[in-house]
């Protein structure tokens, strides 16, 4: 049996944040039930294909995958496991957003054999949070993360971003720390691009106010020092 790595796309959020050229918008409950049911049928269609294969990994992401209720995350999963064979020590993760996040879609995602959940947190700071368009604070972050923890999630991975506008090596050294000193098994550091077709790109794209953000030598040190205190941590 040939190894297999399955990618399930949610095209739905709250907001689209200023920064993300994904495909992803907000959309209404009809909007979402119909697409789990195409996907449902996408799903079914690989039937054949799937006979020849065995998956060892899921990752499902977006968009925001937590926007959907337990119930239509379950029937997505349900189908999965109908056509294909997904090895009993799979890691099958889910990307949530701080603030979509309930003790019942936890206890969903755990009975659906979801074992790692991916945090789209990007700073602790506030500020930077409303400036990037994202839809929580860091105290609702928190809140998911500890509910995750006390749910039984034991694989959970956290998202930030560097070199966002009004960003200084001090305060991306404060994300890296307040995030690392709460022991996560996995940080994903990511240095932003202004992508083409969003309101960053609008406002920062082509060197439009350059002032704002921060400068080659500035996002150097940033790099330098994500390997330099993540590597403190272990």
């Amino acid at each position: 049996m040939q190894k297999l790595e399955l990618y399930i796309h949610i095209p739905f959020c709250v907001q689209k944040c200023a920064y993300c050229d994904f495909l992803s918008a907000p959309a209404n409950d009809a909007a979402k039930a119909e697409y789990v049911d195409a996907l449902k049928k996408e799903i079914q269609r690989y039937r054949e294909v799937a006979s020849s294969y065995q998956v060892s990994s899921v990752f499902v992401g977006g968009g925001t995958p937590s926007i959907l209720s337990c119930e239509q995350m379950g029937e997505i999963f349900k189908m999965l496991r109908q056509v294909f064979t997904i090895d009993r020590d799979a890691e099958i993760t889910i990307e949530a957003n701080p603030g979509t996040v309930t003790e019942e879609k936890l206890e969903g995602w755990k009975q659906a054999g979801i074992n790692r959940i991916s945090f789209g947190l990007q700073s602790v700071n506030n500020e930077e949070l409303k400036m990037l368009g994202r839809i929580h604070t860091y105290e609702e972050f928190r809140e998911s993360y500890d509910m995750a923890r006390q749910a039984g999630f034991d694989n959970i991975n956290i998202d930030l971003i560097s070199a966002i506008p009004g960003q200084t090596v001090k305060s991306w050294e404060h994300t890296l720390r307040t995030v690392a000193e709460l022991h996560p098994e996995h940080i994903s550091a990511y240095s932003l691009i202004i992508e083409e077709g969003t309101p960053f790109y609008e406002r920062y794209g082509e060197g439009r106010h350059a002032e704002e953000l921060p400068n080659e030598d500035i996002e150097r040190q940033m790099y330098v020092r994500t390997g330099e205190i993540l590597e403190d941590y272990g």
